[in-house]
């Protein structure tokens, strides 16, 4: 029993220390050589903005890049904003993301965001809408 305690308690010492060392960012996906942002973030979520026909469930697709940096940016944060599902809960689907240019453009953060038609919150939320 004092074994399986000792050992407990290297473990949360342990991992207390190393969250004190500054882990390497996760790369979140890498783009081709020659893609612009844009083309990035739409192969990243290919299946996620149409099916294998090219079909989509929604009205309107919105896409807003921002740069940020010098006169050519090196660093974007890019949205893609899906209005009119065909989900009776989901009045609209977001994601966002930063990118930053290291020969290639690569997502650095991205995430995913709901507004939902029923209930009382009318902006929006990290949730699925129920």
């Amino acid at each position: 029993m004092r074994s399986m305690v000792f050992a407990l308690l290297l473990f949360v010492a342990g991992s207390g220390f190393a969250a004190d060392d500054a882990a390497p960012a996760t790369l979140i996906y890498s783009g081709k050589p020659g893609r612009a942002p844009v083309e990035v973030v739409f192969d990243y979520l290919k299946d996620r903005i149409a099916d294998e026909h090219g079909l989509s469930e929604y009205r309107t697709l919105s896409i807003t890049q921002q740069g940020k940096g010098g006169e050519i940016p090196d660093h974007v944060s890019l949205s893609v904003q899906m209005k009119g599902l065909l989900d009776d809960a989901v009045a609209a689907q977001r994601y966002t993301f930063t990118l930053s240019f290291d020969g290639v453009w690569k997502i650095d953060t991205a995430h995913q965001d709901w507004q939902c038609r029923r209930g009382g919150k009318k902006g929006w939320t990290q949730r699925p809408c129920p």
